[in-house]
């Protein structure tokens, strides 16, 4: 190719109007939503007492701390796609969702004798939730590594493991209308262990995938 004609080539690509990279990402963790549900349908079921849960401030503690962890790190990913990004108050966003677990956890043990504290860490379904969490944190963990490509994350590594708590999010907030372990504390030791598990493989990702 001549150099007029590369530049001519560059000169419109450049030209070419791009949707803004956080409408890209929103769109990839939508799309991440409904691939889960359908993956959540074929794997799973919502539990049966589910009406009755509904008005258990244990299993609304749940949802609010899956939501949480989507909504603060989609915010925050958003940023890191940029290739101007430096750490700066925005990262406070990521301490969101472990606030509202403590705030859980807190009122678990104050309503709790001590002596049922580790019971109820422990559960009954912990592996489930271990295996079942990254399992559905596949699919939108992939859409947000590819929306990812369409930016240029300064910190390739530090991009991926966010995506990778936004996806965790996403299937927490499914796994737990099929969970019927709904104490906090349960939610502080598995819905956590699986949620980092699934931020490591995202900062793997981000390593090999997102570098420019």
């Amino acid at each position: 190719m001549k150099t007029d004609d590369l530049i001519n080539a560059i000169a419109a690509d450049a030209a070419t109007p791009r949707a803004p990279i956080s409408l890209v990402l929103w769109f990839g963790a939508g799309i991440g939503v409904v691939m889960t549900a359908v993956l959540f349908a074929v794997l799973l079921s919502v539990r049966p007492d589910m009406q009755s849960a509904l008005g258990d401030w244990h299993f609304i503690m749940k949802w609010v701390f899956s939501v949480t962890l989507v909504v603060t790190a989609m915010v925050l990913i958003a940023s890191l796609a940029r290739p101007q990004w430096s750490p700066g108050p925005e990262m406070l966003l990521l301490l969101g969702a472990p606030l509202v677990l403590a705030v859980g956890v807190a009122f678990e043990m104050l309503s709790l004798p001590s002596t049922f504290w580790m019971p109820t860490m422990i559960g009954d379904a912990a592996l489930a939730c271990i295996v079942y969490v990254p399992i559905l944190s596949g699919l939108p963990l992939a859409v947000m590594i590819l929306a990812l490509r369409r930016g240029a994350p300064a910190r390739p590594a530090l991009a991926g493991a966010v995506a990778g708590l936004a996806a965790a999010g996403i299937a927490a907030t499914f796994y737990a209308t099929h969970c019927r372990n709904d104490s906090p504390l349960f939610l502080a030791a598995w819905y956590v262990l699986a949620t980092a598990f699934v931020a490591g493989i995202g900062a793997l990702l981000g390593a090999r995938l997102l570098r420019w």
